[in-house]
């Protein structure tokens, strides 16, 4: 109860360095939280495309479909493949648009049997698509994984710069929270050295400065999962409204990456508050 006190007394000491180092984690764990679960739903949307990914095998006419069924149905990396015949496709073709119902009488059809392969390993698409081409009787190949690179590519690089600007944040405000606490301990100097002198142990004394770092990052770690899980709820319902086949994280996955949040801007708190207040006292 001590300690709790004495932290609140401490903050209120120094209302400027108390806010600075506030508003410097507010700035920083909301940045983590929002670009966090920004990145993890573009992770999913990837994912989402990876497993809806096909790969479709023009076949010449003549082609010997028994043999590339077999040869393909090999790879380790096609886990389906199965034939559509140009009849077939026709037919979806009419059903998707009813105007050539009437023009498919008049004219041959001029659809290719096609080998539709679902693969077991996406990242292995382009070399899929280039043993493709290279068998005979293939005409063309053809595959959406180009937009699944790109997403890759830039999942990848938006990983790279998140992990570098949270990085900066994070230091910032440790050291933020260091310098507010080495503020207290400068001001209670006196008292300090009392206490030390009477026997007060070092756990006892460093207890309020700890519990002072906890309080500023802690409190900043709930504004900024609140105000950032509000942005992300808002801005993926309107995504589903524009596109609701796109998938988006569900409020578990915020409560459970929030308490991420929290449990990082406590121990940021109370090891900057340490660190400052260890130091004075091997000073002391």
């Amino acid at each position: 109860m001590y300690a709790l006190r004495e932290a609140f007394r401490q903050v209120l000491r120094h209302p400027t360095a108390s806010l600075a180092t506030f508003f410097t984690a507010l700035v920083s764990f909301a940045l983590l939280y929002f670009l966090g679960l920004l990145l993890w739903n573009l992770e999913k949307v990837v994912q989402s495309l990876e497993r809806e990914l096909e790969v479709a095998a023009f076949l010449k006419d003549g082609a010997n479909v028994e043999a590339l069924l077999t040869e393909i149905q090999a790879w380790p990396e096609v886990g389906e493949v199965r034939l559509v015949t140009k009849e077939e496709a026709l037919a979806r073709l009419v059903l998707d648009y009813p105007y050539l119902a009437e023009a498919k009488d008049l004219v041959e059809n001029p659809l290719p049997d096609t080998l539709r392969l679902r693969l077991q390993t996406p990242e292995a698409v382009r070399e899929v698509a280039l043993r493709l081409k290279a068998l005979p009787g293939v005409e063309g190949v053809e595959y959406g994984g180009e937009l699944t690179e790109r997403l890759v590519q830039v999942l990848s690089g938006s990983r790279l710069a998140m992990f570098l600007l949270v990085t900066l944040l994070l230091l910032n405000t440790f050291f933020s929270v260091m310098g507010a606490i080495r503020l207290s301990v400068e001001s209670r100097k006196e008292a300090l050295a009392i206490m030390l002198l009477v026997g007060a142990t070092r756990r006892f004394i460093q207890a309020p400065f700890v519990l002072e770092g906890v309080l500023l990052t802690l409190s900043a770690g709930v504004l900024a999962v609140l105000a950032g899980g509000g942005l992300y709820l808002a801005l993926g319902r309107a995504a589903q409204g524009l596109l609701p086949f796109l998938p988006v994280l569900e409020r578990q996955d915020l409560v459970r990456t929030g308490l991420l949040v929290l449990l990082l801007s406590a121990f940021l708190g109370a090891g900057g508050a340490y660190m400052a207040s260890r130091a004075h006292l091997k000073e002391a």
